[in-house]
């Protein structure tokens, strides 16, 4: 009977749009599978990840220890040399290098607007595996991003983030100086990761972990 099947939710807010619903009596809160991932995989992301990278030449160059993540290939914000030329110009102000993996629909025009303002403290890479990217987040000062993603690991590893996007994807990130919403501006972006992240231990909107295990145990109260 799918009319009276449960409903799984993965986040506090989805069960808020549940409740909204008139849903809840069928709605469970069982955790976002991604966080299980992260906490899985995290403890199998070490250093030696993220000691060198590709350059988007292929060659093999050091990485180092004290740097931002930076990630960037929505549409919106590299359409336009003006905005992703802002982006990097904040990125070349920072007090670390910033690691740049670009996406390979946009890596000439990264390259030529970096090689343009002779931007030094930008590293342009080539595109990183999973568990890289992990390893990136986790041993960053601070990241700069607009994957909808990447701002959820950010949050899982309580690394303080900056979204360049214009609307709020993950609520629950949202608090705390933790994840906050940048125009593609420089003065915008340096501003937001000047705040101060807090972080509050008890504080798990995606729960505990152990999503899967509970998908599963609600799904076994379905069968026959």
């Amino acid at each position: 009977d799918h009319v009276s099947a449960r409903l799984m939710a993965s986040t506090e807010s989805s069960m808020d749009f549940l409740r909204r619903e008139g849903l809840a009596e069928r709605a469970v809160f069982v955790g976002d599978p991604m966080y299980d991932a992260f906490v899985y995989y995290q403890t199998r992301c070490s250093r030696e990840l993220i000691k060198t990278a590709e350059d988007l030449n292929g060659q093999r160059i050091p990485l180092p220890e004290c740097y931002y993540y930076l990630t960037c290939h929505r549409q919106e914000n590299t359409n336009t040399d003006k905005k992703i030329q802002q982006i990097l110009a904040a990125a070349e102000q920072l007090d670390a290098p910033v690691i740049y993996p670009v996406h390979p629909r946009s890596a000439e025009h990264v390259r030529r607007i970096a090689d343009k303002n002779s931007f030094k403290n930008v590293l342009l890479i080539r595109p990183v595996s999973y568990l890289t990217s992990i390893a990136l987040v986790k041993h960053a000062k601070k990241i700069i991003t607009d994957s909808g993603g990447l701002q959820r690991e950010a949050f899982f590893a309580q690394k303080q983030c900056v979204t360049v996007f214009n609307h709020v994807i993950w609520p629950e990130t949202m608090c705390g100086n933790r994840n906050q919403l940048a125009k593609p501006e420089t003065a915008d972006i340096l501003q937001k990761l000047s705040a101060v992240q807090k972080t509050d231990p008890d504080y798990m909107p995606f729960g505990d972990g152990h999503a899967a295990e509970k998908i599963v145990s609600e799904l076994e109260k379905e069968l026959p």
